[in-house]
């Protein structure tokens, strides 16, 4: 028992030294003109899909105003920050390894787009390089070991062969030239991303909001955010600032408590007139595993991502004296083997469950669920067999 608890120990501290400030793969973000422009944006329903593959969908519909009496082209695009703590290599070919599925849609008609390497340091919007295959992402010198780099945070491109010359802010960048008729432009914007994570949570969805300060009006005359969580549950945070806007349940089951939503199979949705995004109020989203974990053991797992903290768990506190997280070893697997059941809304007969699951926040029983198992992950199966 000793050995294996060394093991997770050890585990877990290394899980912390790579990981302490989470993997980043990138944000999701604004479709933005590239250079000035009097177009404005009228509309925006932004639509994000949390999935149970670490994908996050992302679908947006636009609508943008041209005030003139004339057709006027824009050079748009889209900018996506490079990650950390993934694989630290730069992609010259300006396609972003953790965007797919990148697609636009103006008035109905598919548009044609070319991808680059960004320097962001100069002046100006859009300043591909001429060519990213000469540079190179570097990593900083660690102020605390002479000799080693810190590889965690990529801060600057290095001219291959010449460190000297060096390019501190850079995204991929996906962009086109978009005709505008005069009057009211539908876009229509969609792509997948790879949710960022790190030891403390399942999964975090970044989204820059504050680029839609770049076109004519600076801000979104009409604002509707939408956030789902289809075939599966998702329990999570909106660490986000929208002055006089509440979420509300949209469809589906669901449960909120201001910025704390717990969703199965449904939406939320909450909608601002006049929204000025601030660079300080990005859209944060946040799974909340580790919210109620003091007290509610597997309050704290809602999102099923690791095993390993159940097992660490039950060896901390199998002894302990706190009546609101003791349990038998049998009550404890127990629990374990039913939450991916308690996940999708099953209603215990057992009394010992009933309690249990009942005094979580997020459960929401559906009388209606039949335990069917199809669409169970991974994750759910390790729950369900697992061992203490």
């Amino acid at each position: 028992m000793k050995r294996i608890l060394f093991s997770l120990f050890t585990m877990i501290v290394t899980i912390a030294a790579i990981a302490n400030d989470g993997v980043y793969f990138t944000s999701g973000n604004q479709l933005i003109p590239l250079q000035e422009t009097d177009i404005s944006v009228k509309k925006e329903i932004l639509t994000i899909s949390l999935m149970d593959d670490q994908l996050a969908n992302v679908d947006v519909y636009y609508e943008f105003y041209n005030s003139s009496n004339t057709e006027k082209t824009v050079l748009m695009g889209f900018e996506a920050d490079p990650s950390y703590n993934d694989d630290y290599e730069l992609h010259p070919s300006g396609v972003h390894p953790n965007i797919k599925n990148f697609n636009v849609e103006i008035n109905s008609e598919k548009i044609s787009y070319k991808n680059a390497i960004s320097n962001l340091d100069i002046e100006g919007f859009f300043n591909p390089l001429d060519d990213a295959s000469k540079w190179e992402e570097g990593c900083e010198k660690s102020t605390d070991t002479p000799g080693h780099e810190n590889c965690g945070s990529p801060i600057a491109l290095y001219k291959k062969g010449n460190h000297s010359k060096q390019i501190e802010n850079y995204a991929y960048v996906y962009y086109f030239n978009a005709t505008f008729k005069p009057g009211i432009n539908k876009v229509h914007h969609t792509y997948k991303y790879q949710m960022s994570g790190d030891v403390m949570t399942a999964f975090t969805v970044p989204y820059k909001l504050s680029p839609a300060a770049r076109w004519a009006n600076r801000q979104i005359d009409d604002f509707t955010l939408i956030i789902r969580a289809d075939n599966t549950a998702k329990y999570f945070t909106v660490d986000t600032e929208f002055p006089g806007a509440e979420f509300t349940l949209k469809e589906g089951c669901g449960k909120i408590n201001g910025n704390i939503i717990s969703l199965r199979n449904g939406a939320v949705s909450l909608h601002m007139k006049n929204f000025r995004p601030e660079p300080e109020h990005e859209l944060f989203i946040c799974s909340a595993d580790r919210l109620h974990g003091e007290t509610q053991v597997f309050g704290s797992f809602y999102d099923r991502s690791s095993v390993l903290w159940l097992y660490m768990w039950w060896e901390y506190n199998k002894d302990t004296d706190n009546d609101d997280i003791k349990l038998t070893q049998e009550q404890f697997k127990r629990i374990a083997k039913n939450l991916p059941y308690a996940n999708r809304g099953h209603v215990f007969k057992d009394p010992m469950l009933n309690e249990y699951f009942s005094n979580l926040w997020w459960y929401m029983p559906d009388p209606s669920y039949k335990d069917d198992t199809k669409g169970f992950t991974k994750q759910d199966w390790t729950y369900i067999n697992w061992k203490p």
